[in-house]
């Protein structure tokens, strides 16, 4: 998304972080500030977008938490408060909108944790949601006590991680980072994404909300829908579409209203991993009111997107077969989970390096998981350069001991917030190809079928999927996934037609023959998470302290449980003689052959199963073993050089005309 024309002050930068006993800060605003007048931790230098571990590694205040098991030794981070502060300019802001009825709004992307807004002494705001936008205006609190703008972290909220109760959460912060299977407890506090200073009218354009499609005529049409954006009366918008070179294609004027659309004759179409350049125009918007003007811009691509029925599928079965101008494609793709648990401090050259790798390894989809948070503007920008389709995950996931969201008023209201704020920022990218209420959403008691994944009847589910149809019609929405009457594909239900959107296989204790049997079995319209387990190289394990010299096995396996806990069967069940060098070599060669396997299955079956993902990615810490196929260090592990191969060899397979 293209930030408005108001003017705007990028906050980005260094600023100033201290930590404080809990509440210290607090009582440094009251005539008792004498008692707490210097920090417990700082000042220190903290670059924005940034997270508070990253600034205190920096400043040799704590380790790094990807050594060995010094996550535990980060952990009392979350047990402070912390302020980021940097001076802003009050006196020239304040002149400069002497004498209109301009505002000057603070806007940050992502505050990652609760907390406070703080203009000198004057608190200005509160957050406490990681997946919206903050606004604040702070007009009326410039000039009172200072020019230090103060952003408090405050709470961090408890029972987030992998093992909880889904029903029970209130707190809307990205889970992963309290401990999953692939990472240990390292949760983050910090400005996590763009932050900046608006001046400009009360009025805003940062809600528009825009979308592309192409008519059965070939022609394209781009809907600019305002309703959001709360413009005064008698505005007048002037819309134009330009192609890759900035020429304009079409363009027109007049008075605004809720919803404009303009045509685009005969488009060029975006595609699906393009042979020549990516066919993307930029729509431009622009809002008058009197002598005051703002514009915005988004980028579109033109292409139909359908799901069909697969066929053979059982009559109520859901659709799991892409369509994409007219060719069904076999949707090969991993889930996506942020590059580090600090994801505040990856930047976006190593965000669209990851995008590009995926796609180099053959690649067409990318699954963006429910326990983490939207990614970076860059993620959905190089999706659509290079054309990688997005499957986009509303944050929400299982926990282990139930897996069924709240549905009270209030979480209703605030997931219906988030899933619009979602939509408006995301809604426009042409990679985007589905929108999912969540992972792994299952019902707390179901006689009939436990475990089975709710529908879009849940109340919260069903929120979202209203805002998704308001806000993005025509586009795919699903309660969340697996979907359909199984969570896992069962081999003694094969043939039965029970088995549509599925999740596992992740872990497989016989031998190869066995695993081939089960694919060669399958019945699933589509396998969105699929897994098997891999060891990272010897030098990794060495270089992050995980294979240390003289350790037995025993110690060994103490040291690996920390990330690596689920995934160790292999490593206890292995031939005592064979060296751990070895053995992390023969499971890594392991994962290749079985993920192999089941992927050339699932290929022979297109197009009665529409696609197959991989549960994961890429790791998020150095994990001795793991499902993910590219390793910490981003370099791909023997599986995913061996499914590049198999996908390279499919080549134009993977796609087909047949209607």
């Amino acid at each position: 998304m293209t930030a408005d024309s108001a003017d705007t002050i990028d906050l980005s930068g260094e600023w100033t972080l201290r930590g404080w006993r809990q509440n210290d800060w607090l009582l440094g605003l009251t005539p008792e500030r004498a008692k707490v007048s210097t920090a417990d931790i700082g000042p220190i230098p903290a670059p924005v977008p940034g997270s508070v571990r990253g600034a205190l590694v920096r400043a040799g205040i704590a380790p790094s938490a990807y050594r060995g098991t010094d996550s535990r030794a980060s952990e009392w981070i979350e047990n402070r408060h912390w302020t980021f502060e940097r001076a802003i300019p009050t006196a020239t802001l304040r002149e400069s909108i002497a004498g209109t009825d301009e505002r000057i709004v603070l806007e940050a992307d992502m505050l990652d944790g609760e907390g406070f807004i703080l203009i000198g002494e004057t608190v200005v705001g509160e957050f406490a949601d990681a997946f919206v936008r903050q606004r604040f205006d702070i007009t009326d609190s410039l000039g009172r006590d200072g020019d230090l703008l103060t952003i408090v972290f405050t709470r961090v909220p408890d029972a987030l991680g992998q093992n909880g109760w889904t029903s029970r959460i209130r707190d809307w912060k990205p889970r992963f980072s309290f401990g999953w299977d692939w990472t240990p407890r390292t949760v983050q506090i910090g400005i996590a994404d763009g932050i900046r200073l608006r001046v400009g009218p009360r009025w805003r354009l940062d809600e528009v909300v825009v979308n592309a499609v192409v008519e059965h005529t070939g022609d394209g049409t781009v809907t600019v829908d305002l309703r959001r954006c709360e413009l005064p009366a008698g505005v007048a918008v002037e819309l134009s579409v330009t192609d890759g070179s900035g020429t304009v294609v079409t363009s027109e004027s007049g008075a605004a209203g809720d919803l404009r659309t303009l045509s685009v004759p005969r488009p060029r179409l975006w595609h699906v991993r393009p042979t020549a350049a990516q066919a993307l125009y930029t729509v431009l918007i622009e809002v008058r009111a009197g002598d005051q003007t703002q514009s915005t811009s988004r980028q579109v691509g033109f292409r139909t997107l359908e799901w069909r029925r697969n066929p053979g599928a059982a009559p109520d079965a859901d659709p799991w077969l892409c369509v994409v101008n007219d060719r069904e494609i076999f949707l090969a793709g991993v889930n996506w989970v942020p590059l580090r648990a600090d994801h505040a401090d990856v930047s976006d050259a190593d965000i669209r390096a990851r995008v590009r790798q995926y796609l180099d390894l053959g690649f067409n989809v990318i699954r963006v998981w429910g326990g983490a948070r939207a990614e970076r503007p860059a993620f959905y920008d190089e999706c659509d350069r290079l054309g990688v389709l997005v499957w986009q995950d509303l944050p929400l996931s299982s926990s282990g001991l139930d897996n069924e969201p709240p549905s009270d008023a209030a979480i209703v209201d605030e997931f219906r917030r988030i899933a619009a704020d979602y939509v408006t920022t995301l809604g426009h990218h042409p990679a985007l190809a589905l929108w999912c209420g969540g992972n792994e959403l299952t019902r707390v008691t179901a006689p009939a079928v436990p475990g089975a994944p709710l529908t879009i009847e849940h109340p919260t589910l069903r929120a979202a999927g209203e805002v998704c149809a308001d806000l993005a019609p025509g586009a795919r929405y699903v309660a969340t996934t697996p979907s359909g009457p199984r969570f896992e594909a069962s081999a003694a239900e094969f043939g039965r037609g029970l088995h549509h959107d599925v999740h596992g296989p992740w872990e497989f204790g016989g031998d190869e023959e066995e695993w081939d049997a089960y694919w060669a079995a399958d019945d699933a319209l589509f396998r969105s998470e699929v897994g098997v387990a891999g060891a990272s190289a010897a030098d990794l394990l060495e270089a992050f302290g995980l294979l240390p010299d003289g350790l037995d096995d025993d110690r060994i396996r103490a040291l690996w449980t920390h990330s690596s806990g689920w995934w160790l069967a292999g490593f206890d069940s292995r031939d005592r003689h064979v060296p751990v060098k070895l053995w992390l070599d023969a499971s890594a060669q392991r994962q290749a052959r079985m993920l192999v396997i089941a992927l050339e299955r699932a290929l022979r079956r297109f197009p009665a199963t529409g696609g197959f993902m991989l549960w994961m990615g890429h790791d998020t810490f150095p994990c001795a073993v793991s499902l993910a196929v590219v390793d910490f260090w981003g370099r791909p592990k023997p599986a995913a050089l061996a499914l590049r191969n198999l996908l390279d060899e499919c080549g134009a397979n993977l796609s087909s005309a047949r209607r």
